[in-house]
């Protein structure tokens, strides 16, 4: 039989023709699997109501069991040997009392030791027994299946209760019932030999078992149906017996005793029919499929050539070439290989137009390219212009703004200079006030650096553990004596408040910034809020301010009742030298220098403010998660000068020759002797000649050896040697991050001779 199939996309004609016979096949193949599985379900069914008839019938046996015994001992109950307490004529009525069932008869007292053993098991035996109260009858006790170590097989106790001869108690009188005492139970009629039948007892112990009764009697049933009794199911269910038999399973319970049958039907025994049916109805199948395949190939031999064409005329137009029409036997062929032929000469046509129409689209596309290559390099280049020009406008603001600051300060020094010269000059000696406004002018000047510095975050800060509950108290503290009195000061601090890591000077200033600037928004007075709290920025916080790390922050917010900002100039507020007060009455680096602190403190800095109801300024410091925390100290002001005690020697290295000459001039007013050096070379020469010297003070930018190579090299050669830097702006010498190297001491440029004292004092003595 031959399989058309020309070329290796040929047309599967008779695969195609004998699926649509299958297909024909199929309806009444489903209607016997149906029906067959209807079958198989209606057998399931009448098999697990049989099932659920059967243990009925076994748990029904069990109670008549038990029923038997407890007649027996009701009617010794009523023995007059027993009333009389003739305890020997009743025992022997026990042992001659003789039942179709039991192992004999008990009589214990209320511990349970026997008072009459008239039964097969021994005194031990007997202290196993733990009755408990079954059934409707609660004068009745039957316990569990009973499993002993004195080499009786497992049991079960029924007992009832006596009275006492002389009234004083209750014994009780029992018999005994053993694995045999239940064959014919499991032997029910209408149970067939090949389910498993067992008797069990309230805790699904076997007791009996209708195959291999010997090794499982007085152990549990399998897992599944135990948790089946111990939840009181119902119905069946699928298990595996403890032979590794598949079983469709029910249990029964009996009414009297609480004991349960559980019957096992082996699922094979019922599919066998079933499987029987399916093979026959494959058969079938199989049968009819044969059939239709002889025949859709009987008729794929008449359409084979009409196909041939088909498929031939399809190839032809799948090479875009132009198909003749075709004759064959098959009209509708015929119809689809003219249909293929006019579509050819169409597609002819529309590659011809397609061809001219992606001419003109490549040169379109080519020249709009070159055109957006040209708009987006004029655009780049307007773009770097006009951020070059934002850049220029900023820096001209700046250093306007550095400039105006500068001169005035300038100003104040030189005036008060050349004025104390003059008067000098004549002999006149008052000349206390013009060097205290230049001295004062300086200090000013000095104050712009540090602003500066802390708005490019370049300070030099020695952040250290600060509880800024207390720093703000004493910071209010300081405020109440400052700030006028119509202003009220209020602090909230927050409970359990933990600890910051802040350069509390730093910390301090910032506060103050704040503090005055909320003064100069209440020209009228008003209140004046400082709290601190716990808060958490969140990861969806973080998100949305990029300038923020997702934990734990200390949170410190400043709030007036004063004028507010107006939302228009929010965003502006930290840049330098911007200010909204008259001329002369503010820098402009406030909040520019509390931002840039913030910020090097890894923190975070937020503004709320409403015109016309206040404002309120939130500072985030990170919490300290470190166990170091010293306690904060605020700093104490008027603090004396304290000089040389001993003359130290003390080496001046800087330089600047004018700046090494006041820092000289001023060691010696503190008493100290005091050596210099332009450069690190000629320091550690001097340093090799005197070793007398006691302490190094270096500039840290200095041309070749920088002030941190010089200490490093002469604290190899001196260990005991102290070190104290001097710098107006470093960068990584010494300050890393903004903070500084452990174990550095540092003094900024410029310095006032008290603040010198202090520090050359503190590290002599460290």
């Amino acid at each position: 039989m031959k399989v058309f199939n020309s070329g290796r996309s040929g047309f599967p004609v008779r695969p195609v023709l004998s699926v649509m016979v299958f297909l024909g096949v199929l309806p009444p193949l489903l209607f016997a699997i149906i029906a067959l599985l209807n079958y198989a379900n209606s057998a399931r069914d009448e098999a697990a109501h049989r099932l659920m008839s059967n243990a009925k019938g076994v748990a029904r046996a069990i109670d008549k069991e038990f029923e038997v015994a407890i007649a027996a001992l009701t009617a010794l109950k009523s023995s007059s040997l027993l009333e009389q307490g003739d305890l020997v004529a009743f025992e022997h009525r026990l042992r001659n009392t003789r039942l179709t069932k039991g192992r004999g008869f008990v009589l214990l007292d209320e511990p349970g030791n026997p008072v009459i053993n008239a039964s097969e098991l021994s005194a031990t035996d007997i202290q196993h027994v733990r009755s408990q109260r079954t059934g409707t009858d609660q004068d009745v006790s039957i316990s569990n299946v009973i499993n002993t170590d004195g080499g009786y097989a497992p049991f079960v106790f029924i007992a009832i209760p006596v009275s006492r001869p002389d009234g004083t108690g209750r014994w009780m009188l029992g018999t005994f019932l053993d694995s045999g005492d239940f064959a014919d139970v499991v032997s029910e009629p209408g149970v067939p030999d090949d389910w498993i039948v067992s008797i069990v007892d309230r805790d699904g112990t076997h007791i009996r078992r209708s195959h291999l009764n010997t090794e499982y009697t007085g152990r549990p049933l399998v897992p599944e149906l135990v948790r089946h009794i111990e939840n009181r199911g119902t119905g069946t269910l699928l298990t595996v017996s403890h032979e590794g038999i598949d079983l469709i399973s029910t249990v029964a319970y009996a009414r009297t005793s609480g004991w349960a049958a559980a019957v096992g039907l082996p699922l094979a025994k019922l599919e066998a029919p079933l499987w029987q049916s399916l093979r026959t109805l494959a058969f079938i199948g199989a049968a009819l499929v044969v059939t239709a395949l002889v025949l859709a190939f009987w008729v794929a031999g008449t359409l084979a050539r009409a196909f041939s064409a088909l498929k031939r005329s399809a190839e032809t137009l799948g090479r875009d070439e132009i198909v003749e029409p075709s004759v064959s036997l098959i009209q509708e062929a015929n119809a689809v290989i003219a249909t293929m032929a006019d579509v050819s000469h169409q597609l002819a046509q529309r590659r011809e137009q397609l061809t001219a129409l992606k001419d003109s689209l490549e040169v379109q596309v080519s020249e709009r390219t070159a055109e957006l290559v040209q708009q987006m390099a004029i655009r780049e280049e307007k773009e770097t212009q006009l951020r070059q020009l934002y850049k220029m406008d900023a820096i001209g603001k700046l250093t306007g703004g550095i400039a105006h600051d500068f001169n005035n300060m300038l100003a104040v020094v030189m005036s008060g200079l050349n004025l104390a010269k003059r008067r000098l000059d004549r002999g006149d000696t008052d000349v206390q006030k013009f060097l205290d406004g230049s001295l004062k002018g300086a200090e000013n000047a000095a104050s712009l650096t540090q602003r500066l510095l802390a708005f490019s975050r370049q300070q030099a800060l020695s952040p250290e553990s600060v509880d800024c509950s207390k720093l703000i108290t004493n910071t209010a503290s300081m405020l109440r004596r400052t700030l006028p009195e119509n202003i009220e000061i209020e602090t909230v601090l927050g409970g359990g408040l933990w600890r910051s890591y802040a350069d509390v000077p730093g910390l301090e200033n910032a506060i103050l910034n704040l503090a005055l600037n909320a003064r100069d928004a209440m020209p009228s007075g008003g209140k004046l809020t400082i709290e601190t709290s716990n808060t958490h920025l969140d990861d969806a916080y973080a998100s949305d301010h990029a300038d923020v790390t997702a934990g734990q922050y200390v949170m410190i917010a400043v709030t007036d009742t004063g004028i507010g900002i107006p939302p228009d100039i929010l965003s502006e507020v930290y840049e330098p030298f911007f200010t909204t007060k008259a001329p002369g009455e503010g820098t402009g680096l406030g909040l520019s220098q509390v931002h840039g602190f913030i910020k090097q403190s890894n923190g975070h800095i937020k503004i709320y403010s409403e015109v016309g109801r206040g404002t309120t300024v939130k500072l985030y410091l990170p919490r300290e998660m470190t166990q170091a925390t010293p306690a904060y100290a605020p700093t104490r002001a008027g603090a004396r000068v304290p000089k040389s005690q001993s003359n130290e020697a003390v080496l001046v290295v800087e330089d600047d020759p004018d700046v090494r000459a006041a820092a000289v001039a001023m060691l010696r007013e503190l008493d100290y002797s005091v050596l210099e050096a332009s450069s690190g070379d000629a320091a550690l020469e001097i340093l090799d000649a005197h070793p007398e010297i006691a302490l190094l003070m270096t500039d840290v930018v200095m041309p070749g050896m920088d002030g941190r190579q010089l200490a490093t090299a002469a604290t190899e050669r001196r260990p005991d040697l102290r070190v104290l830097f001097t710098t107006g702006y470093t960068r990584n010498a010494i300050v890393h991050h903004g903070v500084l190297d452990p174990d550095v001491s540092m003094i900024g440029k410029p310095y006032t001779l008290e603040a010198l004292s202090q520090k050359v004092s503190e590290v002599l003595s460290s």
